[in-house]
């Protein structure tokens, strides 16, 4: 049996989840907890730590300004 790879988001992606601009996703991406790794020059969030993420911070503002 063929093991299920993750599935990874950009942000690119994160642009149309949470309908923002780059620079917004940019900041989620490099947010204190949030739950991102960068390989190269290209950040990444795997689809179940963002599930979680998301989980743990409805109802929460984390991310204000710009």
């Amino acid at each position: 049996m063929q093991e299920e790879k993750p599935v990874l988001y950009t942000t690119k992606d994160l642009q149309q989840i949470f309908h923002c601009g780059r620079q917004k996703s940019y900041q989620i991406m490099n947010m204190p907890g949030f739950p991102s790794f960068k390989i190269d020059t290209t950040w990444y969030v795997e689809k179940e730590a963002l599930d979680r993420w998301i989980s743990r911070n409805k109802n929460k503002t984390v991310l204000t300004g710009n």
